[in-house]
This record gives structure tokens, C-alpha cells and sequence, in this order.
């Protein structure tokens, strides 16, 4: 009976710990771009293994010569997020600071639409091995 009882305070405990199936995939990709240097990070959320929320952030650090141009890149990034405005599981910001143009996206898989998740590129619901794959071949570094 005592080794019941350890078995499942065991098993509650791991489930705490692991969050009941929960877990995250990190990956970023730095570049060179003309205007300076971009830096994209991305953290997949799986439950279950399958993907529960999807977080990035890009930001461009703008070379001198760019900074006059800042508001530009600023609108570019905002037109190009326009489809996500009313859109249901997404949010998104720009920011400008300083030298730097940054736009964050945050979504739950479950409440996106499919043409959503097809311009994030996570239409496929695949699995954390899979998506870590074709992140890593897109050139991002996972963790």
C-alpha cells in the first residue's frame, strides 16, 4: 500500500512539474539585412504535443544611416500586420526605441483562423520534433 501511495504522489508531482504535457520550443535567427541587423525570436508553445500558442518578436536595429527612415520601417511593419487587426487568437505591437523597430505577436493556436495560421507558417499542427526540424532548416538555432 505505502509503495501505491509513493507511486502516486510521484505521479502528481511529475505531472506539476512537467506542466500536465506542456512544453516550450525556443528558436531565434539573427541576420544582416541592408538596413542594419534583424533578430527574430519565436517560442512555440505544445501541449500535448501539438501547438497550444505561438509568441514572436522581430526586432531590426537600424544602421545610422536608416534612422531617418525608422517611421518607415515602423508603417511597412504595421501594413503588413493589417490582416491580423480584427482577427480572432492574435494580437500584435509595433514599437520604434531609439534604434530599433520591433513588432510582437501573440497567439493561441486553438482561437486562430486557418488563413492566420498559413501566414505564421504553422497551419500544420505538427508536432514539437517536426517544428523544431523545419525551424532549425530555416536557419533558426532552438533550445
Amino acid at each position: 500500500m505505502k509503495k501505491i501511495k509513493f507511486l502516486m504522489l510521484f505521479l502528481f508531482f511529475s505531472m506539476i512539474l512537467t506542466g500536465c504535457g506542456k512544453k516550450s520550443l525556443s528558436c531565434s535567427k539573427e541576420e544582416d539585412i541592408d538596413a542594419g541587423k534583424m533578430n527574430e525570436n519565436q517560442v512555440i508553445t505544445f501541449k500535448n504535443d501539438k501547438i497550444y500558442s505561438y509568441d514572436a518578436l522581430m526586432t531590426i536595429e537600424l544602421n545610422d544611416e536608416y534612422m531617418d527612415y525608422k517611421d518607415v520601417f515602423v508603417d511597412s511593419l504595421e501594413s503588413s500586420m493589417s490582416e491580423y487587426k480584427d482577427k480572432e487568437g492574435i494580437k500584435y505591437n509595433t514599437t520604434k526605441k531609439d534604434n530599433q523597430v520591433s513588432i510582437t505577436i501573440n497567439g493561441i493556436y486553438s482561437q486562430m483562423d486557418d488563413d492566420t495560421k498559413e501566414s505564421l507558417g504553422i497551419s500544420k499542427n505538427s508536432s514539437f520534433n517536426e517544428i523544431k526540424q523545419s525551424l532549425e532548416e530555416e536557419g533558426y538555432t532552438c533550445n
